[in-house]
């Protein structure tokens, strides 16, 4: 039996403060997933600045992204996995100074976790409150992060699901990753090639909410 190991640089760090717009959006996330359908718990509340739903529902999936690989990384060594993929077809290379750059996952993970963390603390993209307008680089770097969070479930559910089974994850992982398309799937936030690698687990999930198919 597996046991599940937290790696020490890889916590969740984004902490929603409390008594703040951002944390009552939280507590909204939270309460909809709990009492109402998933579809409908993804919508942005009335009233609300979608801008600010964006960026708290990223910050929410980014660390429960990081717990479950964190849970799984000690398994995902460089010589279990010598490269970042989502199956046979598609392997993921990391940019650096402009250069695609062949990666182990946990590398190419951990590169990510603090690239995606660095993007967070940048006031010039996610503000400390939005206002009615968001920053130019607000909605392209936030598609990129669900982009590439995305090509990390794509790896876990490829390289790593006998260990998620093993340590007792993989409903946890399965249900985060359903919100988690759902959400995107809301906001265009995918492309049909993004979701190529799980084309098969996301079928059911497009039926069960009568979504159409990416082109």
């Amino acid at each position: 039996m597996f046991k599940a190991k937290k790696m020490q640089t890889m916590r969740p760090k984004k902490k929603v403060p409390k008594g703040t717009l951002r944390y009552d959006l939280h507590k909204t996330i939270k309460e909809g997933i709990s009492k109402g359908t998933l579809k409908d718990s993804v919508k942005c509340p009335a009233n609300g600045n979608q801008n600010e739903w964006l960026a708290v529902n990223c910050f929410d999936f980014f660390n429960n992204i990081l717990l479950i690989y964190s849970a799984v990384s000690d398994l995902c060594s460089p010589n279990a996995c010598p490269i970042m993929n989502g199956g046979p077809n598609m392997e993921y290379l990391w940019i650096e100074n402009k250069k695609s750059v062949q990666l182990p996952a946990r590398e190419y993970c951990e590169k990510l976790f603090e690239w995606v963390q660095t993007c967070f603390d940048d006031t010039k993209i996610f503000p400390a409150e939005f206002t009615s307008k968001a920053p130019k680089a607000f909605m392209p770097t936030l598609t990129k992060i669900f982009k590439r969070l995305f090509r990390v479930y794509a790896h876990m559910f490829y390289s790593h699901a006998n260990h998620l089974k093993e340590l007792e994850l993989s409903d946890q992982a399965y249900l985060g990753f359903r919100h988690f398309y759902v959400f995107c799937r809301e906001y265009d936030l995918l492309s049909k090639e993004d979701i190529s690698p799980l084309e098969q687990m996301i079928e059911p999930i497009d039926k069960e909410f009568n979504l159409k198919k990416l082109n």
